[in-house]
């Protein structure tokens, strides 16, 4: 990030935004060209296509939207309202967690009369909004209304990540997403989905997210969102809380795990039961309340802070009472064994004697369509959806998803996306280990074991002089991607 835009910034979270007199002269077309990676064949990039998007101005040289927008992008243009030239832009900031993005359009004209708008505060339910955008099916600026219907944390699409959102009854349509929602004349979010199996029914993405992101970036560096590595379970029988000594029914949440070494990890034990919160009484159900009659799920505490931050906890443990503190210095994607998607990067992978390993990762279990959870193989999609804090022995998981044919590894072509355990009778913990294992392999043969128990016995020389060529006769480039 530019030494202006860091003080842009800054001048923004100290001082605030001055008033806009007129919003439609502070949106912003957005014209993306973008190319995805090929998480099936992880060298390769798909062909370009072009997104539309909407943003708005709010500060002097930013320009908000989604990060949905301007994934992955090859070319980015921006217009104003009413000018019909497209101007080169460029990304200043992304937060693909928050689905949300900084861009910038340098040399001189472009934000000339064009006033910034102001952020709001978190708007009340039943409160009256207004979505600006350019939706598909023209090219003019376009407006819908609706009212704010509900306030709580939800998975969002881009990220899968559950963050605090906005739901509300006016259409948000392709080309709407980065659009700003406006009440009583200031952002109160940025328009980011809409439920397909429903009507009328979109998400906005609220102030409190967009200004985690403004505090995050404000020293130059993004460091996403905390994550505890915490799972536990709702009480809402009345013998675990007699059990448990629990002062009154249907208060606290049990701790039934933790991912190792994590924030969690460090403090809190299986059978813990959390009372307490960032000053918050946490409910039997897991909730707390944000605001009079909003309530939402314990996570928003933890999300709504800064990686580094602490937060502090009441937790019962045997029937006694105790404070601890949380410190937050880690992020999901660090403590999980399948991340969630990732973008604006090429897949890591590695071959060896025809075999192409990858880590599993939600953008490969996409590779099984839009129903994936139900498409994927079990032990692909389990992990992720039920259990998926990393272990003292494993922090990824690491699959074979093909073989390439080669005289070095006839018999093994039909062995596909199966997960490694062992390399020589050593678990693998990741990508980097299982590279690490093969190039310290001693002796002739390498074992590779998968969890359907398959045996890979490669001649370990064979494998590693017949890659080049392997790699050459498949189209791949000679520099493996281990990021």
């Amino acid at each position: 990030m530019s030494p202006r835009c860091m003080l842009l910034l800054s001048l923004f979270s100290i001082l605030g935004i001055i008033n806009a007199a007129d919003v439609d002269q502070a949106m912003v077309k957005i014209y993306a060209t973008s190319a995805n990676p090929n998480y099936y064949i992880p060298w390769i990039i798909e062909a370009p296509y072009e997104v539309f998007g909407s943003g708005c101005v709010i500060d002097d040289g930013l320009i908000l939207t989604n990060a949905h927008v301007v994934s992955n992008t090859t070319y980015l243009q921006v217009r104003k309202e009413g000018d019909p030239k497209r101007y080169p832009a460029v990304i200043v900031a992304v937060s693909h967690e928050a689905d949300l993005a900084l861009l910038t359009v340098e040399g001189e004209g472009f934000f000339d009369g064009m006033e910034p708008l102001e952020l709001g505060e978190l708007p009340k339910t039943m409160e009256q909004v207004t979505v600006y955008g350019y939706p598909v099916g023209g090219d003019a600026l376009s407006t819908t209304q609706g009212v704010i219907s509900r306030i709580e944390t939800s998975n969002y699409t881009h990220s899968n990540l559950s963050l605090l959102s906005v739901q509300l009854d006016a259409a948000i349509n392709p080309g709407n997403s980065g659009g700003p929602a406006i009440v009583n004349g200031k952002v109160v979010g940025v328009a980011m989905q809409t439920r397909t199996q429903s009507e009328n029914i979109g998400y906005v993405v609220p102030v409190p997210v967009i200004e985690h992101f403004f505090q995050d970036i404000e020293d130059g560096y993004y460091d996403g969102f905390p994550s505890a590595g915490l799972s536990f379970q709702q009480i809402r029988n009345p013998f675990i809380t007699r059990m448990y000594s629990i002062s009154e029914e249907q208060l606290g949440v049990l701790v039934t795990g933790t991912a190792w070494n994590s924030p969690a990890s460090e403090i809190l034990r299986e059978g813990d039961v959390i009372i307490q919160m960032d000053g918050l009484e946490i409910a039997g159900d897991g909730t707390i309340q944000i605001a009079p009659g909003i309530r939402t799920t314990l996570d928003y505490l933890i999300t709504r802070r800064q990686v580094g931050e602490s937060i502090p906890m009441l937790v019962v443990r045997d029937g006694e009472t105790m404070e601890v503190e949380m410190l937050l210095d880690e992020t999901f994607d660090e403590l999980c064994l399948v991340p969630h998607k990732e973008y604006d990067r090429m897949p890591s992978y590695f071959v060896y004697g025809g075999l192409v390993f990858m880590p599993l990762s939600l953008n490969y279990l996409e590779s099984w369509g839009n129903e994936w959870y139900n498409n994927a193989l079990d032990y692909f999609t389990m992990p992720y959806r039920y259990n998926n804090w990393r272990t003292e022995e494993r922090s990824r998981i690491v699959i074979i998803t093909y073989v390439l044919p080669a005289e070095v590894n006839t018999g093994y072509q039909s062995i596909r996306n199966e997960i490694v355990s062992q390399v020589n009778g050593q678990q693998v913990s990741g990508l980097a280990d299982l590279l690490q294992k093969l190039e310290d392999a001693e002796g002739q043969y390498v074992v590779i074991t998968t969890n359907l128990n398959n045996r890979i016995i490669l001649d370990h020389s064979e494998a590693v002089g017949s890659n080049a060529e392997i790699m050459a006769r498949y189209g791949i480039p000679a520099d493996r991607r281990m990021d």
